[in-house]
């Protein structure tokens, strides 16, 4: 494949003047010097608003030139017009450490073509690949030409790999990357290789991954504390409780996330930059009020306009009162907020040690709820924007034990107070997963069914009254605890009956109309079955 650069322009650099030096934020020429950063640039504090910036003597600007970039030994994405990506401080990719020139070449022409379609990691992480082999061969077969890479010099590269320290899945990584490099070298014929020198089997066999959910009860000991966050934490908290996005989703998160459909339900659109794709989702209101009080947090407290919904804070992590600057917090500032808290308040798991938050934990526990809540796993891969089942199947494969336990409930009826079948739990496969989801996933347990209402939302203004609540739903499963309730509400009724109690005989007279009509259409149901 030929690949068309953009028309070179003249490479330009900007040189910024010492006098020049000025706060980023605020524009203002008191600051103090502090340490410099890994790069080398100077560090400094503003006095006037109290927040770190960097300045850089040397620091050069570059207008989009691919051209004379690709002919460089080490490219820079920015002098390609690539960005690195959310979270990625690398702008380098390095050819010089390979050492056979007729494989740097074709390196070259492979990372190329990687970068045309694919993101600015991929192609890191490619050449990173390649550069093992590079290093393989150097060692093992220093004299060795294009022609003679055959497939016993694989199999010697691959032991090769399994001495190394290398984790399976990197090792996984590598061999697919140096597959593909392969591959593409026979099929644009840049090297005089063979067809299929790495196969199948080449691959080591990845352990099974396990979740990294956070166990309910340290949930439940950091929902008890969250107002001893700062706000804006205690809500990305809730999102991410919910949504289960990557914490790069909610960082870059727009003001312009929500979506009403026609029937008033609501749904948030997000990117994933990790897939490269748009994706929408269902939220309760709950979450939707959420996102509406950050959003006027961030106009009230911000005086320019701020194109994120969440923003860092001017003092760092845990530093004094939240004030929100106009930047994005790091993934690291969010985690140091909950391990703090979870420090101050002794959040701890089962074995009584000190609970460790990873940002990353919100959205395996996010999939691992909903297959405790039988959500079908097609419905979990589309929600959480998984590219294949695979993916979902991490969430999945620990819970096949109560899957197995639970599947006859899907056999069942759902019915509301007046005994009508409201929803068949054996989904249609004509029915929209979404629409399903909706309806479904955030109903709570009760001891004789479930509540159609928001389980985020704070709380039921209808205490004890479920059996007269149209949010009421229940199956044959419960039908024993039905009918023992209608032997007590029974009971209740003969007593306030001979007390003279109308209103105690009008309210538990409409529990037994309902418990009735519940009971018999439970009882033809568990008879078909």
């Amino acid at each position: 494949m030929t690949l068309q650069p953009k028309r070179p322009l003249p490479l330009t650099v900007v040189q910024t003047k010492k006098e020049e030096i000025a706060c980023h934020h605020c524009n203002s020429n008191k600051f103090v010097k502090k340490r410099k950063s890994k790069q080398g640039h100077q560090i400094y504090i503003c006095k006037s608003c109290g927040r770190h910036f960097t300045y850089n003597p040397d620091k050069t600007e570059y207008v989009v030139n691919p051209e004379a970039e690709y002919k460089k030994d080490a490219w820079d994405c920015r002098n390609l017009g690539i960005s690195p990506g959310v979270g990625n401080y690398s702008y380098k990719l390095t050819f010089s450490n390979i050492t056979q020139v007729w494989l740097m070449k074709v390196t070259k022409q492979y990372i190329k073509f990687t970068l045309s379609t694919l993101s600015f990691s991929s192609g890191s992480e490619r050449l990173l690949a390649i550069k093992r082999l590079s290093r393989f061969l150097a060692e093992s077969y220093p004299n060795i030409s294009p022609q003679e890479l055959d497939r016993s010099v694989i199999i010697d590269f691959l032991s090769y790999l399994a001495s190394t320290d290398l984790s399976t899945s990197t090792r996984c990584m590598t061999i697919g990357a140096i597959r593909g490099f392969l591959e593409m070298s026979y099929q644009n014929e840049w090297l005089e290789v063979s067809r299929y020198l790495i196969r199948d089997e080449d691959f080591p066999k990845r352990p099974k991954s396990l979740p990294r959910y956070i166990p309910e009860d340290v949930m439940r000991q950091l929902n008890a504390h969250l107002e001893h966050l700062p706000e804006p934490v205690m809500r990305m908290v809730l999102v991410l409780q919910e949504c289960g996005m990557r914490i790069s989703e909610l960082l870059h998160l727009k003001p312009d996330c929500l979506l009403q459909d026609k029937s008033g339900d609501w749904f948030m659109r997000y990117y994933q930059f990790k897939m490269k794709k748009e994706l929408t989702i269902p939220i309760s209101r709950e979450v939707v009020r959420v996102i509406q009080e950050q959003l006027r947090y961030i106009k009230e407290n911000l005086n320019i306009k701020f194109e994120y919904v969440f923003s860092s804070n001017q003092g760092g992590g845990w530093k004094g009162d939240f004030k929100p600057a106009p930047e994005l917090m790091s993934r690291g500032a969010f985690a140091r907020y909950l391990n703090k808290l979870a420090e101050s308040q002794n959040i701890c798991d089962a074995s009584g040690e000190q609970w460790h938050f990873l940002p990353h934990q919100f959205r395996h526990t996010v999939g691992t709820r909903m297959i405790n809540n039988h959500v079908p796993q097609h419905i979990i891969q589309r929600y959480l924007g998984h590219e294949s089942p695979n993916m979902t199947a991490v969430y999945a494969h620990i819970h096949d034990q109560t899957m197995k336990e639970e599947i006859a409930k899907y056999q069942g009826k759902i019915v509301n107070i007046s005994g009508l079948v409201v929803e068949p739990i054996n989904i249609e496969a004509d029915i929209a997963d979404l629409q399903w989801f909706k309806k479904n996933i955030h109903a709570q347990a009760l001891p004789n069914g479930s509540c159609a209402l928001p389980s985020i939302s704070q709380g039921c203004p209808h205490a004890n009254a479920c059996l007269t609540c149209t949010h009421f739903r229940t199956t044959s499963d419960y039908l024993a605890e039905h009918k023992h309730q209608l032997e007590q509400t029974n009971q209740i009724i003969q007593k306030a009956e001979a007390n003279g109690w109308v209103r105690q005989v009008e309210m538990n007279q409409k529990v037994k109309t309902n418990l009735e009509n519940i009971i018999s259409v439970l009882e033809v149901d568990a008879n078909d079955g």
